[in-house]
């Protein structure tokens, strides 16, 4: 077993233990995680809905960590089976981020969509109609953050192949189809299928019930739906840029600089994952200045109320606040 296969187990193993530590049964939601949780969602945590969150929130933990150590699992046996990357195994560490984000969200979901399946006992059922939808959940950015990335990191990829097909000036002698195929394609092919199962299940969780006994729980389900359909939404994004930066940074390293058009595809492969970064920190400082999209949708009282306070202030849903 070569020095590669077994750095990728000792990093696989390493951790498992990690994630397994967090799935022990006396791990507790500790009061600044509440507050965190709290101030994210725009929410309060009132006595009567604390206790049902902290369960809701174990079940996530639970879930999102189950389905990483799968993913991780998956990933690193995978790596074992395929060839080692031209770089030498440089970039196989992304595509474990990768694929253990995408187990996290599917856990994620699986534990939401268990949720909708707890009894309230004796407690009424608080209702509303119609049922919310997609895009009460998500921002435009968030509906539209996946199509645009897997489409202009597709066309990319594939100008990418076409310029090494083409060759200008026999500056990309080092580069080729093949070498570019993985890790770099495969990203993309696996934020592609992740992105098609992240809609499915996105689309069904909107329409499973959301069982709560008051507004205040009913806001709360409504802020973890949220950042659940996001993780889904989100994570195969990631994923199909960062394999856009695998593509551009290895051919990047091939390119000859003896020429203008060397230099200058040199220089373009260099920028644009800065620009991408540049981007994308933009727009989500851009969102956080704003009260969560779901609270704008779904409770516009509460998202009111938070415009006219402080940053970072948390409020109580009142029933005029529900549709």
């Amino acid at each position: 077993m070569d020095l590669y296969k077994i750095t990728l187990l000792v990093v696989a193993g390493l951790l498992t233990v990690v994630f397994a530590w967090q799935l022990r049964p006396g791990a507790a939601i500790r009061p600044d995680a509440l507050r965190d949780t709290a101030r994210r969602a725009g929410l309060a945590i009132t006595p009567e809905v604390e206790p049902v969150l902290i369960a809701r929130i174990r079940s996530r933990n639970r879930g999102t960590l189950i389905g990483t150590l799968i993913a991780l699992i998956v990933a690193t046996v995978s790596l074992m089976a395929l060839p080692q990357s031209a770089d030498g195994g440089l970039w196989s560490g992304l595509m474990i981020i990768v694929m253990t984000g995408l187990g996290g969200a599917v856990g994620l979901c699986v534990a939401e969509f268990r949720s909708a399946l707890v009894p309230l006992g004796d407690r009424p059922r608080v209702a509303r109609a119609p049922t919310p939808s997609r895009a009460d959940y998500l921002s435009t950015i968030d509906l539209w953050c996946g199509p645009v990335a897997m489409g202009v990191t597709g066309v990319a990829l594939a100008a990418v192949a076409l310029v090494i097909l083409v060759d200008p000036d026999d500056v990309l002698r080092g580069a080729s189809i093949p070498s570019l195929w993985w890790p770099g394609f495969m990203l993309w092919i696996v934020s592609l299928a992740a992105a098609g199962v992240g809609r499915i299940l996105s689309t069904r969780l909107v329409g499973r019930g959301q069982p709560a006994g008051s507004d205040m729980e009913l806001a709360w389900s409504d802020a973890l739906r949220s950042w659940t359909l996001r993780a889904l939404v989100q994570t195969p994004a990631l994923g199909a840029l960062c394999s856009l930066v695998v593509v551009l940074t290895s051919v990047s390293s091939t390119v000859s600089g003896q020429s203008g058009i060397g230099t200058a595809l040199s220089v373009a492969f260099s920028i644009v994952p800065l620009v991408m970064g540049m981007v994308g920190v933009a727009l989500l400082s851009m969102g956080s200045r704003r009260p969560p999209h779901y609270l704008s949708r779904l409770w516009p009282d509460v998202a009111a109320e938070l415009r006219r306070g402080a940053h970072g202030v948390v409020a109580a849903p009142v029933e005029s606040g529900r549709p």
